[in-house]
C-alpha cells in the first residue's frame, strides 16, 4: 500500500492564484455519475461571507458502488492550498471513466471554509502559540502514542471536522481497502516539488518512485535541499517515516 502526499510549490496569493470559485467546485461534484457513485455529507461548515450572512458548506465524500481494493484521493485539507480541489473538480469525467474499472474513494474538498477564506485551518489562517491549531485531517485521537502504544496520542478529536472525516475513514476502509492514497497539497515556502510516502516501504516504494518520475516528465522541478522546512530528510525527492498525526498516517 502506498500513501503519498504530493507537495507542489504554491504560486501567487489568494487574489491572484486563480482558484475556482467554491460554487463551481460544488457544481462540478454534481457531475459524478449517480449510477456509479455513492455520495454523503460528512459535516457542514458554517462560514460568514458577508456581514450577518452565513452559508453552509458541506464536506463531501464520494465512493464507487464497486467495492474492493481501492484508490483513495484527498484534496483541500489545508484551505490555502487550492490546487488539489481544483484538479479534482476539473477531472470528474476522467474519474467517472476510471470508476468503471476500479473502486475509488474521494474526499475532494475537506476544508471548504478554509478554501473560501484562504485560511489553512478551519479556525484560523496560520499557526499560533496562543491558540491551539486544529486541522480537519488531525488523527491523533485514533493513532497510538509513540511511547505507549496502548493509548492514543490525544483523548479526543481536535475539531468536529476531524472527527467526522476520520470516522468516515475508519468505517469505509473495511469495504474499500486502500491500495494507493493520493493526498494533494501545496507548499508556498518550497522552491520545488517533493512527496511524502507513508506506506510501509517509505522512500523505497516503487509507486512513490513512479509518481516522482511522472512529475519530472511533466516538467516540474523537484526540491533541491536535503531536508524540508520541518527538518524532515528527503531521499530521492521522497520524505518517509513521518509521525505527523495526519490522515495520511492514519491510512498508513
Amino acid at each position: 500500500m502506498a500513501i503519498l502526499q504530493i507537495k507542489i510549490p504554491k504560486v501567487g496569493t489568494y487574489n491572484k492564484d486563480n482558484r475556482t470559485p467554491v460554487s463551481k467546485i460544488y457544481n462540478s461534484f454534481s457531475k459524478f455519475s449517480e449510477n456509479r457513485w455513492y455520495s454523503e455529507v460528512l459535516y457542514n461548515q458554517i462560514v460568514n461571507i458577508k456581514k450577518n450572512k452565513n452559508v453552509s458548506l458541506p464536506i463531501l465524500a464520494f465512493r464507487t458502488r464497486k467495492k474492493g481494493s481501492a484508490l483513495w484521493i484527498i484534496g483541500g485539507i489545508h484551505g490555502e492550498e487550492p490546487a488539489g480541489p481544483n484538479a479534482i473538480s476539473k477531472n470528474i469525467r476522467f474519474l467517472n471513466r476510471l470508476s468503471k474499472k476500479i473502486p475509488i474513494v474521494i474526499l475532494p474538498l475537506c476544508n471548504p471554509a478554509g478554501y473560501v477564506k484562504d485560511w489553512r485551518y478551519p479556525n484560523r489562517k496560520t499557526r499560533s502559540k496562543k491558540i491551539e491549531v486544529i486541522s480537519v485531517g488531525d488523527s491523533e485521537h485514533l493513532l497510538p502514542d509513540l511511547r505507549n502504544r496502548k493509548k492514543a496520542r490525544k483523548n479526543k478529536p481536535s475539531c468536529n471536522e476531524s472527527d467526522c472525516i476520520t470516522s468516515f475513514v475508519i468505517r469505509t476502509v473495511k469495504d474499500y481497502k486502500p491500495v494507493l492514497v493520493l493526498d494533494f497539497h501545496e507548499d508556498k515556502s518550497s522552491t520545488g516539488v517533493y512527496i511524502y510516502s507513508q506506506g510501509r516501504l517509505g522512500e523505497k516504494d516503487p509507486i512513490a518512485k513512479k509518481v516522482v518520475s511522472i512529475i519530472k516528465k511533466s516538467g516540474f522541478k523537484f526540491y533541491k535541499k536535503a531536508t524540508t522546512d520541518f527538518n524532515q530528510k528527503i531521499i530521492g525527492e521522497i520524505v518517509s517515516d513521518v509521525n505527523d498525526g495526519s490522515i495520511d498516517e492514519l491510512l498508513a
